[in-house]
């Protein structure tokens, strides 16, 4: 039986239209990456980040709910040409990693999912000097927000310094952090031994 949530996001990614585009902050970390190694990409989308990595050389993991977004997914890196460096998970991550996820993994993506999974996965399958690039939608800088979007455990939008604190909590080396305009993003590294 297909999920109401996995039904809504179905929806959203056909009526989709143009072709989707890399986050920017993605691609402004370009030069705090680690040379191309494993990437996971939790809550992909239709893709652009994932074939973004795996254009540059990373083998990349890609984990939506969505099963429409995840054949996007294989469309776009068909066009590029890297779907040999691409796998494709479908699988509903309010129920957790995946099994299929097995680190470690060189780099960590994930865009516009405020989860606890995040903090899961940094603690479980990176490996020591990984990179992690999040973004999360913010009651930061928003004009209203109802009460539905916010929270600390509930809503979908961080609250102020959410990742700024999440990265301090986990011993995170932040490389980049910046929160503002309904949007927060961090660019950190994990510590250097396995022992954080």
């Amino acid at each position: 039986m297909v999920s109401e949530d996995r039904q809504r996001w179905n929806q959203r990614y056909r009526e989709a239209v143009s072709d989707p585009s890399p986050r920017a902050v993605l691609v402004d970390a370009a030069e705090l990456l680690p040379p191309p190694g494993r990437a996971l990409d939790l809550a992909c989308g239709r893709g652009a980040e994932a074939v973004w990595l795996a254009a540059r050389g990373w083998l990349v993991d890609a984990v939506d709910i969505a099963d429409v977004a995840l054949d996007q997914v294989l469309r776009l890196a068909d066009a590029a040409g890297v779907r040999s460096r691409l796998r494709v998970i479908q699988a509903d991550l309010d129920e957790g990693l995946p099994e299929s996820c097995v680190g470690p993994y060189d780099l960590l993506v994930m865009g516009h999912f405020r989860s606890v999974l995040l903090e899961t996965a940094i603690e479980q399958l990176l490996r020591p000097a990984a990179v992690v690039v999040t973004s999360r939608l913010s009651m930061v800088g928003r004009v209203r927000s109802s009460a539905s979007e916010v929270g600390s455990s509930g809503g979908y939008l961080a609250v102020p310094d959410e990742l700024a604190d999440l990265a301090q909590r986990l011993g995170l080396n932040v490389l980049y952090w910046q929160q503002g305009e309904g949007e927060t993003a961090l660019v950190a590294r994990t510590a250097a031994s396995p022992h954080r």
